[in-house]
């Protein structure tokens, strides 16, 4: 009987301590992950991504073409 709970008291002791380093390592791993995407953020440029904005209009047919009519589709 004495043997047995040593046994069931050392297998706990195990599980807990595996359980404890498994939550300790990956709060750690959280945080470095966290600050290092910051840090490599800050770094970025921004850059203005729209490609609606002022676009210059740059069809030869519309200089040559002495017809000039509305375009329906626009």
């Amino acid at each position: 009987m004495n043997k047995k709970i040593s046994w069931i008291l050392v297998v706990a002791a195990i599980l807990a301590l595996g359980v404890a380093g498994y939550l300790y390592f990956f709060r750690q791993a959280k945080e470095g992950t966290v600050t290092t995407a910051r840090t490599v953020s800050e770094g970025v440029p921004e850059i203005n991504t729209n490609a609606v904005g002022k676009v210059p209009e740059v069809n030869p047919l519309d200089r040559a073409n002495p017809f000039k009519y509305t375009n329906p589709l626009r």
